[in-house]
């Protein structure tokens, strides 16, 4: 499907400074909304837009995301700048947004890490949980981003978020999911402080330059709530190369020389206030919310949300949820991972 029609095209240069005759290409990372870099001979941007065909309700909502870069990028956070949002639905009846193109690169998969040295891996990992540890300490209470959520009560509606959106577009019985649900739902740790949490911060969401943290992009699944379910997410995609079963299959970190898991949480640590006594209860938190993800992925994909259907690609989806769905039901997980 091209988006890219005369009219949008229109719209774009009256917005922002770029050719009409810009071109544009989308980016490999993410399955879930849809993003591009948008370039001519001197200006490069990012625009973002929901997938294709129908969506779920309260999903891929590009106002959220906008406003929600707009004021941490104000507080000096590390997030590309917004510049253009559209939402009058005149032109195009889902709304998209223009941010800045942030110089760099993302580092998606243990390929690309392999072109790194092992300083420049240490000196990422310490700026990637430092990155992190900053949005966590960030007052958000007192932002204007505090309308973004309930602040208490994050881990019970992220569970309840999630199952009901599996249940919507079910198309299968699994197992360990189930077993995993039921896990989570008896062992709910007190939430300790009221953060933005990112929903998904991982390497490949973040752009990297001269060995740092330049930008952490992809807030859709952002929120206000508890800061340990990032960790947890950060944790679960830490994956080394004797990790067996890993569903993270092209983390970056396979490819060794990145901090580990245990020194990434001694930063973290220092950096802040909380206990991470029940930090596996995130870990295994992350891995069932990468299962619900996948198997939307994997639904919307199969039905050509994404445009072009490869069924190999569709095949990989489908069981990428099984092996997230089996870590999470993993009752010693942390000893798993070690």
């Amino acid at each position: 499907m091209d988006f890219f029609n005369t009219q949008i095209r229109e719209l774009i240069v009256e917005n922002i400074e770029i050719d009409r005759n810009f071109q544009y290409e989308q980016f490999k990372v993410g399955r879930s909304n849809i993003t591009f870099k948008i370039f001519d001979d001197k200006n490069s941007y990012v625009l973002r837009r929901p997938p294709y065909g129908n969506k779920l309700e309260s999903a891929h909502n590009m106002s959220r995301e906008y406003k929600i870069i707009d004021e941490l990028s104000k507080n000096n956070l590390k997030v590309p700048k917004p510049i253009f949002l559209y939402t009058e639905k005149d032109i195009t009846e889902d709304d998209f947004y223009i941010m800045e193109y942030v110089e760099g690169k993302t580092i998606s998969d243990n390929i690309e890490a392999k072109l790194l040295s092992s300083d420049e891996k240490q000196t990422i990992s310490n700026s990637f949980i430092e990155t992190i540890a900053d949005i966590h300490n960030f007052d958000v209470v007192n932002s204007k981003l505090n309308d973004l959520g309930k602040h208490e009560g994050y881990v019970e509606r992220q569970l309840n978020r999630w199952t009901k959106q599996f249940e919507a577009q079910k198309v299968r019985e699994i197992e360990d999911l189930d077993f995993a649900t039921e896990m989570l739902f008896q062992n709910i740790p007190k939430q300790q402080k009221i953060s933005i949490v990112h929903g998904d911060y991982r390497l490949d969401n973040v752009r990297v330059n001269n060995g740092k943290v330049a930008a952490v992009v992809d807030w859709e699944l952002c929120t206000i709530g508890d800061p340990l379910a990032d960790l947890g997410t950060i944790i679960a995609s830490w994956s080394n190369s004797k990790e067996k079963d890993t569903p993270f299959i092209y983390s970056p970190t396979l490819s060794d020389g990145f901090l580990s898991r245990s020194e990434l949480l001694e930063i973290y640590s220092n950096n802040s206030d909380l206990d991470l006594k029940n930090i596996e209860f995130y870990v295994r938190l992350s891995y069932w919310k990468h299962a619900m993800i996948m198997e939307g992925v994997y639904v919307r994909y199969s039905r050509g949300s994404y445009g072009k259907i490869n069924k190999k690609e569709i095949e990989l989806f489908k069981q990428s949820t099984v092996m997230f769905a089996k870590k999470a039901a993993n009752q010693d997980l942390l000893k798993e991972i070690k």
